[in-house]
């Protein structure tokens, strides 16, 4: 939803989260409350859909996997004294109900340790059931010298598993994600933050104030505003637009994009698993102030699980999320998830373009079917065709050419990933058809720039954070036209200037690891090249 400046206006709104104690105004030990710290606990075998034998320790004995039920019986004398209900529990358990009702989760597809937002009429005054259920594998195990195979046996005690049922108060109101900036304009920011309770967060900037309505995830759009200008911003979240103000995050600042001149922008990829690696090199791009940054994927280890978002990519990086906008290709780690395109907010979706100053930028799902007349690649190249850019740049997650384990070869010579081969028979011949500057991707991780006939630079960028990785082998036959390579982790800043645009490689530290420079096309002479 487009927002007017002038007025307070709804903005887009999506339920999703999880709770977590973020922000300057956390909360405090009062501000839950356990309802199942007293309850009556026990645990039973599922058979035929229904539980029997309830009891407070199970042994299970037999191989093979197994439904378990957890059942807890609690009272709760006033449920009005609580706002919210959040639900902490082990990942694999997923079949829940509170009083017979399935409790609801943010997003489908999604796998929560922490459910959010449960909502308080769930609650009965008085006696109240929980209900979990689980699949529990036993194994068996053979004695390599007798080679008798015996049954592991495993003991399952109620009052052990971790599952908790909190009764939060409006105190424990917090800001449990961002804000992370998305796409920007010479006019226009957006930004997107999560809560953990369902509340209205006011969008404050400069003097401007938006609204949105009560949620646990938010997204604003900022229109009507000057190019190349600091603009201050700072969040607040209430309980109702009558009520106080519980929490709150900022002020920080973002600079809207600008309308010509020199810029510099900055490009990196796959910081999953490492989040202490991904926070250096965050940190080192703050410093770089690029005008915005693109990411190409491959953010977390298992995007569907939705506690790693935080974990490994939003909370190690706050200050880079807060302060540069930010441009998301998905990547195969993401698993299509569905938080995805609610929380990182596009000029398109998953396949996105847009022309900055000079400069043509396209971000795609490179998952998708990009073979020779589909409708993605249909649209790819309208979007080439009609771009009158000096420097055309398109952002992957998976490589034409790498010298890594990705871009090994079947016996027919060929990729054996299909994103690797599409990438080489579909996208880099229409790159070369339109003169694009280059491809920047992902997926191996390492810094990788390669020269194939044609002009278009693929450049790997895979250092972000990730455990970094050697070249295969036979990487001479994989990747003939691999010019610089580096196990390092690092970043891409370019820096577009009139008729040339200068690409540096830096590690965190400040080392600079391989340079490049383009000079725009239409006509103009081959661009030169720094190893």
């Amino acid at each position: 939803m487009i927002i007017n400046p002038r007025n307070i206006a709804v903005c887009i709104v999506t339920i999703l989260a999880i709770v977590a104690s973020v922000g300057p105004l956390a909360a405090d030990e009062t501000s839950s409350t356990d309802l199942l710290a007293d309850a009556d606990r026990s645990v039973a075998m599922v058979e035929n859909r229904s539980s029997s034998g309830w009891k407070q320790r199970l042994l299970v004995k037999t191989s093979g996997e197994h439904a378990i039920a957890f059942r807890a019986i609690f009272r709760v004398e006033n449920p009005t004294e609580f706002t919210s209900l959040s639900l902490k529990k082990p990942l694999n358990i997923k079949n829940l109900t509170l009083n017979g009702k399935t409790i609801p989760k943010p997003l489908d597809r999604m796998t929560y340790n922490v459910i959010p937002g449960i909502p308080v009429s769930m609650l009965r005054k008085g006696s109240n059931e929980l209900q979990v259920v689980w699949t529990q594998e036993i194994k068996t195990q053979k004695n390599k010298n007798t080679s008798n195979v015996s049954i592991v046996s495993h003991q399952i005690d109620s009052a052990a598993l971790d599952i908790c049922l909190l009764g939060l108060t409006p105190s424990a109101l917090t800001f449990q994600t961002g804000p992370i900036l998305g796409f920007a304009r010479e006019t226009v920011f957006t930004v997107t933050c999560r809560v953990n309770i369902p509340a209205e967060v006011v969008l404050e900037v400069d003097d401007r104030q938006y609204v949105s309505k009560s949620a646990l995830l938010h997204s604003f759009k900022v229109e009507g505003l000057t190019a190349d200008r600091q603009y201050h911003y700072s969040l607040k979240a209430r309980l109702s637009s009558e009520g106080d103000i519980l929490a709150s995050v900022g002020p920080y600042s973002v600079r809207t994009l600008p309308v010509d001149g020199q810029f510099s922008f900055a490009v990196l990829g796959d910081s999953r698993t490492q989040p202490k690696d991904w926070a250096k090199v965050a940190a080192a791009v703050i410093k770089a102030k690029p005008a915005f940054s693109i990411f190409v994927g491959d953010m977390v280890t298992s995007g569907t699980i939705d506690s790693q978002w935080d974990e490994q990519y939003f909370s190690p990086a706050k200050e880079f999320f807060a302060a540069i906008p930010y441009y998301a290709v998905i990547g195969n780690h993401e698993e299509n998830c569905p938080l995805f395109t609610r929380i990182f907010l596009t000029p398109g979706g998953k396949n996105w373009s847009q022309e900055i100053c000079s400069v043509l930028f396209i971000g795609i799902d490179g998952a998708m079917d990009w073979t020779n007349g589909s409708n993605p690649t249909k649209w790819l190249e309208a979007i080439l065709a009609k771009s009158k850019a000096k420097f055309v740049f398109l952002a992957t997650h998976y490589p034409a050419w790498t010298s890594g384990s990705h871009g090994r070869l079947n016996k027919n010579g060929r990729p054996q990933e299909k994103t690797i081969r599409l990438a080489q028979d579909t996208l880099m011949p229409l790159l070369k058809k339109y003169s694009a500057t280059a491809m920047f991707a992902g997926h191996d991780h390492f810094y990788e720039r390669s020269e194939p006939d044609g002009n278009v630079s693929v450049i790997v960028v895979g250092g972000a954070g990730a455990p970094l990785r050697n070249k295969v082998k036979n990487a001479k036959k994989q990747n003939p036209y691999s010019k610089v390579f580096a196990k390092k982790h690092h970043y891409c800043l370019l820096t577009v200037d009139g008729n040339i645009c200068t690409m540096k490689v830096f590690t965190p530290a400040g080392t600079m690891i391989d340079t490049r420079s383009w000079i725009a096309r239409k006509g103009m002479p081959k661009p030169t090249e720094h190893p």
